[in-house]
């Protein structure tokens, strides 16, 4: 403490506090899952055409993207090589639809 002209006790300078947690940055992920869509792979290689026509920042936001298993050897390279993450999915144990995280079998 320090004391004023008059006496009076001055408490010493405080710093601000830090703050409790520290805000990382945080990326925009953007994720495709392919479900059971394109059902050829004819159709998947267009749906890689026309995503190479359509670049992005991969440094501002992170895209995954979710292709069947019968289709994922054959594209996951052209994926990675448009800076897209590939993941796979799981087979669903119903007929064809839109069963979310899920191909069908019958492909």
């Amino acid at each position: 403490h320090f004391a004023s002209s008059s006496g009076r006790l001055i408490p010493p300078p405080v710093a601000p506090a830090p703050p409790s947690c520290f805000a990382m940055p945080r990326t925009p992920i953007v994720g495709g899952n392919w479900k059971c869509n394109p059902a050829t792979l004819k159709d998947a290689q267009k749906l890689l055409a026309a995503w190479k026509e359509t670049p992005f920042d991969a440094g501002k936001i992170e895209v995954v993207i979710c292709p069947t298993a019968l289709h994922i050897s054959t594209v996951k390279p052209d994926l990675e090589a448009l800076g897209m993450a590939v993941c796979s999915q799981n087979v669903s144990a119903t007929g064809m639809g839109a069963f979310t995280g899920e191909w069908n079998a019958e492909h």
